[in-house]
């Protein structure tokens, strides 16, 4: 039998847990829960109470300034280090959130150094580099003076890390700060919420220093301040700092909501940037009906944007490395695949253009099956030797069966030469691609680009890297793998191959894609590094063949105007569009990229809602037409 529990006992027990929590809340948590301070307090700064947030964003912008930069350390570029970051004094919330934009790392935010344990410090010891933020206390009568205890984590730390120290208050700190004990040293005056978010995004580059004191300060002279040039990496900014009213922008909100309204999609990431600054990033709806919220951070199946995103962007770089050569033939780079026959002879240009005459898509899975049942002679249920390949959960395709796809292309008759749009190309530049570098192009691309760019989310096989919960799902697949495909490509060509694939495999956030989108406008840099040339870009964005829209790998506006884009979109852009309701689109003219990124495909693909309804060039008119009303 069933005790029961007093109710005035579960009363005094849920009093008593209530009270617990706020007990840990306040003592850990409550300097930190709200963000910084809203006001400006110095004398040379209180001006800006008065002015717009844009202005005020872009005056503290202008006025940070780097006093000490050993060995060029900032702007950080390539992230692939660990990162340790230490904030004591006041509030410190919006410092830590931007960070968050741009890489992860080991987050630390205490009152007091005293609060940082030695295992606490140990654990930021096996960081290659430390980033220590002191913040004004906040205090009445002493709202911008930073406490000089908190220097004394400095000699907490070991000598040979790198040590990045940025100072949010007055110059009260400096007589007390030992130069020669740091690497580098910022100094933002105020610990003001925009204060901390510029300073965040000046540390990776995505803004530039020129600060210079006006008065003397400990170890350092009026007119001390050293310049740091943006290294190409997207800023998050503002519209009205680009003179764009951000009323405009909130139509966006509208059809983006329409969409979810009419079934177009269960949700959508909408990422907008100009000039290099992110003045739009919003979520919308959910995952599936009735499920999570989508977040920013959620990852979508990009489908056919992997082109550019991954075979064309690791093509372009390749070739500007003098690896690959695009106006040679198939068979001059993998015969053991196309034989002696007339694939063999196919101008990769004209494939990357769609004009080889290759057929649009095969259906593979139809022949490995029977009467609507995988046959077991290609497919285990359990991961075994020479059957690894995972095309769905609890499904594994026999190894050996890509070659038997790889023929069934090569054994389908050529058309003519003219622009019909084919998966297949992509098969066969996956394939080159992979033995120029010897490696899986998922493992290749990730080590030599991704990683290096300092992108979190952009990734073939999610589920190596995330959890379900992050991902969203795309269709209940009731033909081949009879399962909600959830993690997995929803391409079944590319599961075929295992998931990753020339044509299909990458998900992805709308701000990573945004990224390789900005690497593409910048010309094939990005954070700093270089990945291919301005010819190089050129050459691949442009028409490749009369009559025929398409560059090589990219797609590209209507000789009349419109397409896959909005008719406003300039007659140089270029991008792509996905199967699974997704669109990537950059355009050079205005320095514009608009990212669209839904699950229109859950929880069948025949809603075709998102196409009829013209959501995603509705969504770039706004942009436009905000762009080209601007305040210049």
């Amino acid at each position: 039998m069933k005790k029961i529990i007093p109710a005035s006992l579960l009363f005094f027990l849920a009093l008593f847990i209530f009270s617990f929590c706020i007990n840990k809340v306040s003592e850990k948590t409550k300097p930190f829960l709200k963000d910084g301070p809203k006001n400006w307090y110095s004398e040379e700064l209180s001006y800006l109470n008065n002015k717009s947030e844009a202005e005020q964003a872009i005056a503290i912008e202008k006025s940070i300034v780097i006093l000490k930069n050993k060995d060029l350390i900032l702007p950080l570029g390539g992230l692939n280090r660990k990162i340790a970051a230490i904030s004591i004094g006041g509030s410190s919330q919006d410092f830590h959130q931007t960070m968050g934009l741009f890489a992860d790392f080991e987050s630390h935010q205490v009152l007091s150094s005293n609060e940082l344990a030695d295992s606490t410090i140990n654990s930021i010891k096996l960081n290659d580099l430390c980033i220590i933020s002191l913040h004004a206390e906040g205090l009445k009568g002493q709202e911008n003076t930073i406490n000089a205890e908190h220097l004394k984590v400095i000699n907490r730390l070991p000598a040979n890390q790198i040590k990045i120290v940025i100072l949010f208050g007055n110059e009260a700190i400096f007589e007390k700060l030992d130069p020669t004990k740091v690497d580098v040293i910022i100094w933002a005056k105020e610990n003001q919420y925009l204060a901390q978010d510029r300073v965040a995004q000046l540390l990776f580059g995505a803004t530039a220093a020129e600060g210079k004191l006006t008065k003397a300060m400990g170890n350092f002279k009026i007119g001390d301040g050293i310049s740091t040039k943006a290294n190409g990496r997207l800023k998050f900014g503002l519209p009205e700092e680009l003179g764009i009213d951000a009323e405009r922008l909130k139509e966006i909100d509208k059809i983006a909501l329409n969409g979810i309204a009419n079934g177009a999609y269960p949700g959508c990431q909408v990422v907008v940037s100009v000039k290099g600054n992110i003045i739009y990033r919003k979520s919308f709806g959910e995952q599936t009906k009735d499920g999570n919220k989508v977040k920013d951070t959620d990852l979508y199946d990009i489908a056919s944007i992997t082109k550019i995103a991954a075979s064309t962007l690791l093509t372009m770089h390749l070739c500007d490395a003098g690896l690959l050569n695009i106006d040679k033939k198939l068979g001059d780079y993998i015969p053991e695949v196309t034989g002696n026959g007339p694939y063999s002879q196919i101008n990769i240009r004209e494939m990357l253009a769609h004009q080889a005459g290759l057929t649009p898509f095969i259906k593979f899975y139809s022949k490995s099956m029977s009467n609507g049942t995988l046959l077991p002679s290609i497919y285990a249920t359990d991961k075994k030797a020479g059957y690894e390949l995972k095309v769905a959960d609890g499904i594994y395709m026999r190894n050996d069966y890509v070659d038997t796809m790889y023929k069934q292309i090569i054994n389908t008759p050529l058309g003519i030469k003219k622009y019909v749009y084919s998966d297949l190309c992509f098969y066969f530049i996956q394939k080159i691609n992979e033995k120029i570098v010897q490696q899986k192009q998922n493992d290749y691309l990730l080590s030599t680009i991704y990683m290096p760019m300092g992108l979190r989310y952009a990734r073939y096989l999610p589920l190596n890297f995330f959890s379900k919960a992050q991902i969203a799902p795309t269709e209940n697949d009731k033909t081949f793998r009879k399962q909600l495909i959830h993690g997995y490509v929803h391409d079944p060509g590319a599961a075929m191959l295992g998931g990753v694939a020339g044509h299909a495999g990458i998900f992805s956030n709308a701000t990573d894609l945004a990224s390789i989108m900005q690497l593409f406008l910048n010309n094939g840099e990005y954070a700093g590094l270089k990945f291919f040339s301005e010819k190089t870009i050129n050459d691949f964005t442009r028409v490749q063949f009369p009559g025929n829209k398409r560059g090589a790998g990219f797609d590209r506006p209507n000789a009349s105007g419109g397409g896959t884009c909005d008719e406003l979109a300039s007659s140089v852009s270029f991008g792509h569009s996905g199967f699974t309701g997704t669109l990537a689109w950059a355009d050079p003219k205005d320095d514009v990229i608009v990212v669209f990124l839904s699950n229109r495909v859950n929880p069948d693909q025949e809603n075709w809602k998102l196409r009829d309804m013209g959501i995603r060039t509705k969504i770039q008119h706004v942009v436009y037409e905000a762009v080209n009303s601007r305040i210049k």
